[in-house]
């Protein structure tokens, strides 16, 4: 019996290591797998690029703030190889492509929400966060987070220990930022900023004609009254502007008075006249030139005479208007009168009828 017992328990144990030995042999071969090792491998190259990048920013930062607590105007190294990698085209290129990607979300963003189908008054998006921010808790949070901004920026570039010396943190900021990596770099960044934002803008409005919208606009009659007012104040300033101008040029050419009239000045300075009349003749002595004087002249002399039977019309009529509307009020006056004292009449001849008729009734005999 108890041999028995040995050799179950024997049996047991050696299958419980055979499965060890089986799933040792199993993880062994996985783990020699060539995808798990290629995965294997991945992870360790992740894990020592996030090292590496630790280590470089670990470096450029403490360099950096050893260049800013010292008085030595000698840029480090790490900061110069910061700069040429910032001037290269693969970071150009990538901040290119950074910024066309960005542009391009919000417009796409922007376009689907004006787009979208606004049911029961819903405001657009835009509109809601312009009037939060110009509401008055809106307007005294920008206010707190930009003094709040403000105030933390100042009291940390004041808090920073510095030792006296003729070159202050500024000055060597400036001293950096002048140097020619720095400028190329700069340049190359707004370039790159300024066309990818250019080609965005126009890749989005390239259907949208500007002067079709202005015209609409100026066409629009609720900027009639507007638009009218701003054109006569246009052309009465050019034209005082051109009158003065004329006056002054030939009143004070080769003068020493400088308020004698034009009569005195081509009376005294005739060659300045005659070289102004020649230069006005030889001026209009071209084709188009003068057909661009006659047009003018013709258009001008139209609409004056337009302006003139238009204003006289516009009073006769006023004044047919007023004197109809006189004559009218006058006949109705007339006939409300008449016929006031038409029913009086017709009522009295009523009255003595009825008397009469009354009278005769009486004096007949029963």
């Amino acid at each position: 019996m108890y041999h028995r017992r040995g050799v179950l328990a024997f049996a047991r144990r050696r299958r419980r290591w055979l499965i060890y030995a089986g799933a040792a042999a199993g993880a062994v071969l996985i783990y020699r797998h060539p995808a798990v090792a290629a995965h294997r491998r991945r992870l360790a190259r992740l894990a020592a690029a996030l090292a590496s990048l630790a280590d470089a920013a670990a470096a450029v930062a403490a360099d950096l703030a050893a260049f800013l607590r010292s008085d030595s105007d000698a840029v480090p190294q790490t900061l110069k190889q910061i700069s040429k990698l910032a001037a290269s085209p693969e970071a150009t290129a990538s901040a290119s492509a950074l910024s066309g990607a960005v542009a391009t979300g919000v417009l796409r963003g922007y376009a689907s929400a004006a787009a979208a189908p606004s049911s029961g008054g819903e405001v657009a998006l835009s509109d809601r966060v312009l009037e939060k921010m110009l509401s008055p808790s809106g307007e005294r949070l920008a206010s707190a987070a930009a003094g709040s901004f403000g105030r933390e920026l100042v009291l940390s570039f004041y808090s920073t220990p510095s030792q006296p010396s003729t070159d202050s943190t500024a000055a060597t900021w400036v001293d950096l930022l002048t140097t020619r990596k720095s400028q190329r770099a700069i340049r190359s960044w707004v370039e790159v900023f300024t066309a990818t934002a250019v080609g965005v803008f126009i890749d989005k409005t390239i259907h949208i004609n500007t002067y079709d919208q202005l015209f609409v606009a100026a066409t629009n009659p609720a900027y009639d009254a507007r638009l009218q007012e701003l054109f006569v104040a246009l052309c009465n300033a050019s034209v005082e502007t051109l009158v003065k101008t004329s006056h002054s040029v030939l009143s004070n050419a080769n003068s020493p008075g400088g308020n004698d009239s034009v009569t005195g000045t081509c009376g005294s300075n005739g060659g300045v006249c005659e070289r102004w009349v020649e230069t006005v003749s030889s001026a209009l002595a071209v084709p188009s030139n003068r057909k661009l004087v006659l047009d003018l002249t013709g258009k001008a002399t139209f609409e004056a005479v337009r302006s003139f039977l238009e204003f006289v019309l516009w009073k006769l009529h006023a004044g047919v208007r007023a004197g109809g509307d006189a004559t009218v009020g006058a006949g109705l006056r007339a006939l409300r009168y008449t016929s006031e004292r038409s029913i009086i009449i017709a009522t009295i001849c009523i009255a003595l009828c009825l008397h009469v008729l009354n009278g005769t009734w009486l004096a007949v005999p029963s």
